[in-house]
């Protein structure tokens, strides 16, 4: 689950820098949109799962032997 929150706290990241992006270049009113914003959150999710399941995690070597 801790590679679950790593890729969440990844993705989260880039939503954030879209949005602070959009809002200092942007010539209108900048409004906050609440449903694109809760479907970016939701694909956050989304894709961090995915990303959790799909990469392959670390196995333990059963041939590494501990020096004594």
């Amino acid at each position: 689950m801790r590679t679950f929150w790593t890729y969440f706290s990844i993705f989260f990241a880039l939503v954030v820098f879209i949005q602070v992006f959009q809002y200092f270049t942007s010539n209108n009113a900048f409004e906050l949109d609440y449903s694109v914003l809760l479907k970016q959150i939701s694909l956050v999710v989304l894709i961090a799962a995915i990303a959790t399941y799909i990469l392959p995690k670390k196995k333990k070597n059963p041939f590494k032997e501990k020096a004594n």
